[in-house]
């Protein structure tokens, strides 16, 4: 315990940790060049990009906050870090440089072995990317409710009247920081391997999970920020009471943190067929946006209303 306790509460530890801190905030930025190729790592690297710097991967576009974000977050713990434990980093700094270099050793060898790793689970799982649809075995025939909702341009939007189209539904609020512009990315580009023609029978509903909140206003600067718009994207907004009842009904589950605001919430799509009803269900991920791209296609291609 004594030894453990002189670690923490001298140099060794605070070397350890800034060290560290500073290793992953440069393998970040190492992140941000490597191109989208075949080997482990640059597969990693791809994900990473996808998730945390919010790449669209068709347009190679990242969200320059997030980025900044996650590439200063660590620096700033690190400086806040040699703030506490300035006085003995000073005296070793002064007495004994090479100590600090050779303490720092670990810490960088440790964000090293973590990216190795990474790279490993990547390239292992790729396989489990290409698991073939199971389409009749995930087909549900649930009717869900009847709604009508007003979208980003004042428009109103409705189950009945997309009545005869696809419609992709899914939960998302204009102030989400993270999993939502996630959410709307998978949808552009589970869309995106679509024809033009597939595209014009499919209607995607994002219902705010912040009626309290979200206005058609709101609900337009998300569209814009997010690179999506109407027709196709209908963000989508109404009566608090109404909306909050829609989605318990829906199983879009939320939770609200009282101190932040932040809203905890199920990252769901549901996928509404020609008929109305909800034939599928997905959520984020690799796999799922696969099968999220498949499932759609399949959807199209069943015989619209009213035809023989």
């Amino acid at each position: 315990m004594p030894r453990i306790y002189r670690w923490l509460s001298g140099w060794g530890f605070p070397t350890f940790l800034i060290s560290t801190l500073i290793a992953a905030s440069a393998l970040m930025a190492l992140v941000l060049v490597f191109p989208a190729e075949s080997t482990p790592f640059e597969q990693f690297a791809e994900e990473f990009k996808v998730w945390c710097f919010g790449l669209d991967p068709e347009t190679g576009e990242m969200q320059l906050g997030y980025i900044a974000s996650f590439l200063t977050s660590p620096l700033l713990l690190a400086g806040f870090t040699a703030m506490i434990w300035w006085t003995p980093l000073r005296e070793v700094l002064r007495d004994s440089p090479r100590r600090l270099w050779r303490a720092a050793g670990p810490g960088i060898a440790l964000v090293l072995v973590l990216a190795a790793g990474m790279g490993f689970v990547g390239s292992s799982t790729e396989a489990t990317s290409d698991l073939p649809f199971p389409a009749e075995r995930l087909r549900t025939t649930h009717e869900p409710p009847a709604f009508t909702l007003v979208d980003q341009d004042g428009e109103e939007v409705s189950l009945e009247a997309l009545r005869g189209r696809v419609v992709l539904v899914t939960g998302v609020y204009a102030t989400c920081g993270l999993a939502c512009p996630m959410i709307l990315a998978q949808a552009r580009r589970a869309l995106g391997g679509l024809s033009d023609e597939e595209r014009r029978d499919v209607t995607v509903v994002a219902i705010t999970l912040d009626p309290e909140h979200d206005t058609p206003e709101t609900m337009s600067r998300m569209a814009e920020q997010q690179g999506v718009e109407a027709p196709l994207f209908r963000l989508s907004t109404g009566e608090p009471d109404d909306v909050n009842a829609l989605l318990d009904q829906l199983g879009f589950a939320r939770s609200r943190d009282p101190e932040t605001g932040v809203i905890d919430h199920a990252n769901l799509f549901l996928l509404v067929d020609r008929g109305g009803r909800i034939a599928y269900r997905f959520s984020l991920g690799e796999q799922q946006e696969q099968w999220l791209g498949e499932a759609v296609r399949l959807l199209v291609a069943e015989e619209r209303i009213g035809e023989s």
